[in-house]
């Protein structure tokens, strides 16, 4: 067998492609947020009316009941900043009772699409909202137009995890009424319940004034899921959509999982190459290529993210060919991936030498196909679940496994 002549790497951006040549013969062997001016009123505090006060919790306890045997909720206002950034954003989401979420959320002018499937937050923006975060990935130039997995922190809050009706129900409960009494005020025209909460100086929620009572609005200082202590400051509407609403919320998930999501990137941590992709071409003119992705994002992550390599192969005689491979990075970590073609070389008496020129792209992907089957299935259970009037079942976030399809790809 001829030797492998010494590999060569090219760079297209920081690390992006890895490019080398090796030569194969032919032969015989195989091979800190101020929300006071959000406030009813714009800043006022609200008008009383000439109502009396009544019991607080009578009124509390039953807007809780009406909100957790509702088969969805609508929020419309103002969330704290993620990701260390200052001042508030505008969001509209309606979230149903297993934590699917369909809605907008607006940073500054630039406005994005957010989707929540089974504890998978996903956003899909104009190239301007992505220009604006602080991550940086090999594949970050196909963000734009396209749904991307991302971290709660980018968005301030986990909708699925804190305002399905049942978790945002628990979450209230458990911050308990501060005052004894609740007083009727003016809320934007409608008269509203205010009933202090516990937690916080200005933990509040506004309840219709007549029965069944229903949340209006919410003030909440620290919205953090049960048992964990960082959370959003929010300032939120909230609404009870119809059944038809909340049936398109699931109809646009399902079809966003069957044929977008899978092919999504993956943006909740940065990765690299760990140093140079090392080409392997063996007499037969089987070829590998294989490299180690590392996450190099700062401080600490959590999760699974999916890498993918996609390499060509070229010989100006022998043609191009292509491969990719997929596998599981742990935040923190980094992972070994390769992935093989074979030109089938004929043995030979006189065997010939060809230079194989080959490149290796890294890049993420936000869904296993896999896991896609699994998480359209269980929506789907849980749309007939709420339209037949039953409870869907919350989505456990991380149900479906992140491992990539066998044989490659995702």
């Amino acid at each position: 067998m001829a030797p492998v002549k010494s590999s060569r790497r090219r760079s297209n951006g920081p690390l992006t492609y890895a490019a080398m040549a090796a030569a194969v013969a032919l032969g015989a062997s195989g091979c800190s947020l101020d929300l006071s001016d959000l406030t009813p009123g714009g800043g006022d505090e609200p008008s009383a009316t000439e109502a009396a006060p009544v019991d607080a919790a009578p009124v509390f306890e039953g807007a809780l009941e009406q909100l957790r045997s509702a088969p969805a909720v609508a929020v419309q206002g103002k969330v704290a900043a993620g990701e260390g950034k200052e001042g508030v954003n505008d969001t509209a989401l309606t979230v149903t009772s297993a934590g699917t979420t369909q809605g907008t959320y607006k940073e500054g002018e630039n406005e994005a699409e957010v989707l929540e499937v089974d504890g998978r937050l996903f956003v899909n923006a104009a190239d301007e909202f992505w220009l604006d975060q602080t991550i940086a990935n090999p594949d970050s130039s196909q963000y734009a137009g396209s749904w991307v997995r991302v971290a709660p922190s980018m968005l301030g809050v986990d909708p699925g995890t804190v305002l399905a009706p049942d978790a945002l129900a628990d979450i209230l409960e458990g911050l308990g009424t501060a005052s004894a009494k609740a007083e009727l005020e003016d809320l934007d025209g409608t008269p509203g319940y205010r009933v202090d909460l516990e937690g916080g100086e200005k933990n509040r929620v506004w309840i219709s004034e007549e029965e069944p009572y229903r949340l209006l609005r919410m003030e909440v200082e620290n919205l953090a899921p049960e048992g964990e202590e960082n959370g959003a400051r929010v300032q939120l509407n909230l609404t009870q959509p119809e059944q038809a609403d909340v049936d398109k919320v699931y109809d646009d998930a399902i079809t966003a999982t069957e044929e977008e999501l899978t092919s999504s990137r993956d943006a909740r941590i940065a990765l690299q190459w760990d140093g140079q992709l090392q080409l392997d071409c063996q007499t037969g003119g089987k070829c590998t290529i294989s490299g180690t992705a590392k996450d190099v994002s700062e401080g600490e992550g959590e999760g699974k993210v999916i890498v993918r390599l996609d390499a060509t192969f070229n010989n100006d005689e022998l043609g191009e060919k292509k491969c990719n491979a997929s596998e599981v990075l742990e935040a923190g970590g980094s992972v070994g991936i390769s992935c093989s073609t074979d030109y089938a070389l004929e043995p030979s008496e006189q065997p010939q030498e060809y230079e194989i020129n080959a490149s290796g792209l890294l890049s993420t992907r936000g869904l296993s196909k896999s896991a896609g089957k699994e998480i359209t299935k269980g929506l789907k259970e849980a749309k007939e679940a709420g339209a037949s009037g039953g409870e869907a079942s919350p989505e456990d976030g991380e149900g479906a496994s992140e491992e990539p399809a066998e044989g490659g790809g995702n």
